[in-house]
């Protein structure tokens, strides 16, 4: 019976033992104070089975094995956890490197979201483009053009919302309906331009005063703010993170610098192949004396249509359009309206210089033309025309180029005796002080049609030609009078002209159009086509909606811009 207990007490000890070995295996830590109580114990069993009987030796053996492994696995548990407490500790006070590999911080994630422009959920971008600033009568006044660019389906119509500050006025506006309320101005499609096609553009512009300028900012078009396109304008008077009504100074614009003036005599450009031009037995000469002829465009009204003063415009022109002259028209007063010159002077002044610094750019002769038709009389603006013909010949006083033009249409009673030779002989002395030998066009009566009346009182100037307009549906019955003032020397230049009726709309008259042109091709008359622009009227050269930015194609042009483009490239 002992041998018994004594065998069964010895197998609970070897498996006690071997469940100690593996607690202790389990926890990842040999205890070696767990083994010495499991010996101790076992040492302890061994000595007491001989007191006591097979049941209770049994219960005795048990309880103790019991005890044993419960001692030992606490044990082996304390020494575990303290253990992995030690190791904590030292992972806390154990320096490592920076995990390159770990997920952005918060303030990375706005940073790298900043870096990257914003997704739209507009199907619109939308670019500012600003043609002038200035200040008059303590208000703010500018010029901008907005382009919307469709980055979705075609849409028939649209609605632009443009946030402006307080007390904004449009002096003008074109390419589309507008009207304010409040600090908001709504821009609605004419019917000409609402349809806009996938990935192509449409524009609108205008002229305005406020208390403070117009902040770049977002614009909604049918609803959804629009996203901004690259080549915003970057020369905004405004800090975008200001409020308009903080600006205290005003930031203008340089005028544009002059560029040399081509000094190869023997270049293929106008300029540079013709030189000085002047007048010759009623005929413009070229500075070898041989006579030259003009022919080109004229832009419409350079504050209504501010876009079109740009390089790549009038370098089409030149290149693809075989012209050699660019007119710009600079409206004096139109009614009252302020985008005209009295209206404002300085932003006027500052787009026909960049009119006329990209003409000599490109090595072309450009008509600075002072657009008078209202007032009819231009005698009305007599010190305003000395004032702005001093500037202007001053600062293109060595330049070739430069042909003026000091009254464009004469008109409501104005006579050739009574109001336009007198302000002639006030004007043209101011150019030829400071530009001796440049070419001077003067307007004739009746928005300068009656081209006969200098005949018996010519101005006694020279390199002095008069302004002869015609529109080719309804100034045929003119073109005898034309003749006979040529026959008799007077020398005529045809500053502006156009295929369609006087009013710039009608139909063309393409056939009339070819006899006047081939009349003065015969006789080497120079003539500029009204207008380079894209308003919706015949005379237009360019569909409503087109790009100013020049390269045109076939189909971007008007029935007279097809006409005309194929008349200058073959004749």
């Amino acid at each position: 019976m002992k041998k018994s207990i004594i065998r069964r007490a010895i197998a609970v000890f070897i498996a006690a033992t071997m469940l100690a070995g593996c607690a202790a295996q389990d926890s990842g830590v040999l205890s070696s104070v767990g083994n010495s109580s499991a010996t101790e114990s076992n040492i302890s069993y061994v000595e007491d089975t001989s007191s006591v009987d097979e049941n209770s030796e049994v219960t005795s053996v048990d309880s103790s094995v019991t005890e044993s492994d419960t001692s030992s696995d606490t044990s082996e548990q304390e020494e575990s956890n303290t253990s992995k407490q030690e190791n904590a500790s030292k992972a806390e006070n154990t320096e490592k490197p920076a995990d390159t590999t770990k997920a952005p911080s918060t303030a990375d994630t706005k940073n790298n979201s900043q870096s990257k422009p914003a997704a739209s959920s507009s199907n619109f971008t939308v670019q500012w483009k600003k043609s002038s600033s200035w200040e008059e009568g303590g208000k703010k006044c500018g010029g901008y053009e907005i382009v919307i660019t469709n980055n979705g389906d075609t849409v028939n119509s649209w609605t632009a919302k443009v946030t402006v500050p307080g007390n904004t006025k449009l002096m003008s506006q074109w390419n589309g309906i507008f009207s304010i309320s409040g600090n908001t101005m709504t821009v609605k499609n004419e019917s000409y331009n609402g349809t806009i096609e996938k990935g192509k553009s449409i524009s609108f512009g205008f002229n305005y005063s406020a208390d403070a300028y117009i902040n770049e900012g977002k614009v909604t078009v049918n609803g959804s703010t629009a996203g901004t396109s690259a080549g915003n304008n970057s020369n905004n008077n405004n800090n975008s993170n200001n409020n308009n009504n903080n600006n205290t100074s005003t930031i203008k614009k340089p005028a544009a610098t002059v560029p040399q003036a081509p000094s190869d005599p023997k270049g293929t450009t106008p300029v540079s192949q013709h030189g000085q031009l002047s007048v010759k037995n009623g005929q413009l000469v070229d500075k070898s004396g041989k006579g030259y002829q003009l022919r080109g465009m004229s832009t419409h009204g350079l504050t209504w249509f501010p876009e079109f003063v740009n390089e790549s415009a009038f370098r089409t022109l030149r290149d693809d359009w075989n012209t050699n002259v660019v007119r710009l028209a600079m409206y004096v007063d139109e009614w009252g309206n302020g985008q005209c010159y009295m209206g404002n002077k300085s932003g006027s002044l500052e787009l026909l210089e960049k009119g006329v610094d990209i003409c000599i750019k490109l090595d072309m002769y450009v008509i600075i033309d002072w657009h008078v038709l209202n007032p009819g009389d231009p005698s009305k603006y007599t010190n305003e025309a000395k004032s702005f013909f001093e500037t202007v010949s001053k600062r293109y006083a060595k330049y070739p180029n430069v042909i003026y033009e000091i009254c464009n249409e004469p008109n409501g009673g104005a006579s050739w005796s009574g109001n336009i030779k007198p302000y002639a002989e006030k004007i043209i002395p101011v150019i030829r002080k400071n530009a001796p030998n440049s070419v001077i066009i003067v307007g004739t009566p009746t928005w300068s049609q009656e081209i006969d009346k200098p005949l018996s009182d010519p101005l006694n100037y020279k390199n002095v030609m008069y302004a002869f307009h015609f529109y080719a549906a309804t100034h045929a019955g003119l073109r005898s009078n034309v003749e006979n003032c040529v026959a008799q020397g007077l020398p005529v230049f045809v500053s502006e002209f156009g295929t369609c009726d006087a009013s710039g709309g009608g139909a063309n008259d393409f056939n009339e159009t070819q006899k006047w042109l081939s009349y003065f091709d015969k006789q080497g008359i120079s003539y500029c086509n009204w207008s380079i622009c894209n308003k919706d009227e015949t005379c237009s050269v360019l569909r409503p909606g087109t790009s100013a930015n020049g390269n045109w194609s076939e189909s971007d042009l008007t029935e007279n811009g097809k006409w005309m483009r194929n008349w200058l490239k073959k004749h």
